[in-house]
């Protein structure tokens, strides 16, 4: 199964910038958990708490795409050191706010804007897969290859930033994210051999990435996504303080990640021959279906065990998802349009956190999982609208790759 990923990362310079985006990317999986445990542990409310989370999910979702389409335009390396030295600095003035008791709105404001400045690495490093390797199947090897190491991510992240915030100091985890985005990008940006150059004129020609076919799709089906996302992170954690232990929101988070990295292994290795928009719609059907039975779980280890298996339908989607937009949109707007449809994750965990929030508060944790099964159905139901139209642009994209290659 793992012999497809060993010949990818044989090739000269693929392992180097892998690596160096899973650092970079590690803080993904904790900034967000780090803000609601750091506030939380400080004394204040879940619907405070998930609130500043869900604003830098909103910040990030509207920054990502726009830091995206600074690099298509003038590549990572010039990019890179500029926002990611000013996200650090927002960070660390974040956590100082709230030590010294500085009024809430700074704590939106400063999280906000180290969020939002935040670059979505995956899309950084996919970019660089599809720059380097000319076979579409390998791209989409490739691209399930780093959508099992987001998912190792937060199968790691969640069991750190809670124990570094529990048994460190409540700020800790947010500074263990900072020190690894720091060393990330350190790494990544010297590695120039990989680097996609600088998009042409067509760059500032084209239509924004949104506006291609099939792109609004699958955006709005990984927003909903998100909201499951947001809302199963913020819950989870207080469903295991409710149970007796907030310290096992690390090892719950994680078993729903560990799940989705398992599938996401698998459907790199096996390469299913089903066309890419079938696979897209059957993987967003399986998020709606195993939604379901969250409100209803009354124990943790019977979430543990729900969580792996709803984790199971993750990664396919995402990697369908991220597939399809590397299909649908031009070279030149490739890192745009990534990070386009992966802000629309972003977006839908903000909205996901600040919904949970006020939930659990009034209702506790079982009735706030009806975030996360609404949100599920209404991903299946997306999904199964947009499914002819979403066929027929992917029908046309290859279409057009054949003509330009017999042109060729």
């Amino acid at each position: 199964m793992l012999t497809p990923y060993v010949d990818l990362l044989r090739r000269p310079g693929t392992l180097r910038f892998s690596a160096a985006g899973f650092v970079q990317r590690l803080p993904m999986s904790m900034l967000g958990l780090g803000a609601v445990l750091f506030l939380t542990l400080r004394g204040s409310s879940y619907a405070v708490a998930g609130a500043v989370s869900a604003i830098g999910g909103l910040a990030g979702a509207v920054g990502g795409p726009l830091v995206g389409r600074a690099v298509d335009r003038f590549t990572q390396h010039r990019v890179l050191p500029i926002v990611v030295s000013a996200a650090v600095a927002c960070q660390v003035s974040f956590v100082a706010l709230v030590l010294v008791g500085a009024p809430v709105w700074t704590w939106f404001l400063s999280f906000a804007l180290g969020e939002g400045l935040v670059p979505n690495v995956g899309s950084l490093v996919r970019a660089r897969w599809a720059h380097v390797l000319d076979d579409q199947r390998e791209v989409r090897t490739a691209f399930a290859f780093e959508s099992v190491l987001d998912e190792v991510i937060f199968v790691l992240g969640p069991p750190l930033a809670t124990l570094l915030a529990v048994s460190l100091v409540p700020s800790a985890a947010i500074l263990a994210a900072i020190v690894l985005l720091t060393a990330g990008t350190a790494l990544l940006v010297p590695q120039r051999r990989t680097e996609p150059p600088p998009a042409g004129p067509e760059h500032h020609e084209g239509k924004a990435a949104i506006r291609y076919t099939g792109i609004p799709l699958i955006f709005t089906a990984f927003l909903l996504l998100g909201i499951v996302f947001g809302g199963y992170e913020v819950v989870t954690v207080a469903f295991a303080a409710e149970h007796g232990s907030r310290a096992t929101a690390g090892l719950l988070l994680a078993a729903y990640a560990l799940g989705s990295a398992v599938a996401g292994l698998a459907l790199g290795a096996l390469r299913p021959r089903i066309p890419l928009p079938r696979q897209f719609l059957l993987a967003f059907t399986a998020v709606a279906v195993v939604a379901l039975p969250f409100p209803f779980i009354g124990s943790s280890w019977l979430l543990g065990v729900l969580g792996f298996v709803a984790g199971l339908a993750v990664a396919p989607s995402l990697i369908t998802g991220m597939s399809l937009t590397e299909q649908l949109v031009p070279a030149a707007r490739l890192t745009e349009g990534l990070s386009m449809v992966v802000a629309g994750i972003a977006l839908g965990f903000a909205v996901g956190a600040s919904l949970a929030g006020p939930v659990i508060d009034a209702r506790g944790a079982s009735a706030a999982y009806g975030v996360v099964t609404i949100a599920g159905l209404l991903a299946g139901a997306m999904a199964w609208a947009g499914y002819p139209r979403l066929r027929a642009a992917f029908a046309a994209s290859e279409l057009r790759d054949a003509e330009a290659a017999d042109g060729a």
